[in-house]
């Protein structure tokens, strides 16, 4: 069935294949979905032989694959099926999906077509963590980015001769950051405009997709992606909109948590992330100033 607006879903796939045959699955069970509707999987150098298990599966006439011959991180790889759904397809609408992400709303392919005709051009929808039943839209950022990375900065160093260090100091951002989560599951009861939008799934459209060749800041590998899109599109006023209309179900971090080969080498690997990112928000924050969410 024809919604009258061109569609995309892009997935970004990494190592796990049910993850991700799971949330294809459930985009093609809309009822609205067909023709104007497209899926775009984007293998991010997987390496484990599950990119090669989707072409082993019958040829659908909506879905299109792409396979990048490296992991090129969060932001790059969601940039290639971007890239694809906006100057291959011709997408008025694309939908960034992570794959552990599943959508069980009947109709939520026309709710996101009514919700892109009222002009905003990234749109984020309710994200239900399964396991918990939180709500993690709109986010609410970080206080003071600089006292971030100093932290990330201060683990990092102390992690290499005393491991037990991370737990005690994420056990202490955790009960830090739990005022920002419980008002980010406050704010998911009704819409917000100007919010800082969650990475899991990330809508964009109007002005944004006919202006924009690239979604995310390619700079990152993980984490922070949000801030920096947040802090670009105040500085370009685009209309950012966070909507109950549209719902999905996260399962949470299934494709980092695979990727890890031992929990060391994960919280290793986080600390550096992070801090790598943060490097680029505290760039932007001096050159430009800040931005806070208007609500």
């Amino acid at each position: 069935m024809a919604t009258g607006m061109k569609i995309t879903f892009v997935i970004l796939h990494y190592l796990n294949f049910e993850e991700t045959k799971a949330c294809v699955d459930s985009i093609e069970a809309l009822p609205t979905y067909g023709a104007d509707v497209t899926i775009v999987i984007v293998d991010n150098g997987s390496g484990n032989g599950s990119y090669e298990r989707f072409l082993d599966l019958p040829e659908k006439p909506h879905v299109h694959f792409l396979h990048n011959e490296r992991n090129l991180g969060f932001a790059n790889g969601m940039n290639t099926g971007y890239r694809y759904a906006r100057e291959e397809l011709g997408a008025s609408a694309i939908a960034l999906m992570n794959n552990d992400l599943v959508v069980k709303q009947r109709d939520f392919i026309e709710q996101l077509e009514m919700v892109a005709k009222r002009g905003y051009d990234v749109i984020g929808p309710d994200i239900v963590t399964m396991k918990t039943h939180t709500h993690t839209n709109p986010q609410v950022p970080e206080p003071n980015y600089r006292k971030s990375y100093l932290k990330y900065a201060a683990i990092r160093a102390a992690y290499a001769v005393m491991p037990g260090i991370y737990e005690r100091v994420r056990g202490a951002s955790t009960t830090a950051g739990d005022a920002r989560w419980d008002a980010s599951a406050e704010l998911s009861k009704h819409e917000h405009e100007q919010v800082q939008l969650h990475g899991a799934c990330l809508i964009f459209a109007n002005r944004f997709v006919r202006e924009e060749t690239e979604a995310l800041d390619g700079r990152t590998f993980l984490y922070h992606e949000e801030d920096l899109l947040f802090q670009y599109c105040m500085r370009k006023q685009y209309r950012i909109l966070y909507t109950p209309k549209l719902k999905v179900t996260h399962a949470g971090g299934v494709s980092t948590g695979t990727a890890a080969g031992n929990e060391r080498a994960k919280k290793r690997a986080i600390l550096r992330h992070h801090m790598h990112s943060l490097r680029y928000v505290l760039e932007a924050e001096k050159k430009y100033g800040r931005y806070y969410p208007k609500c």
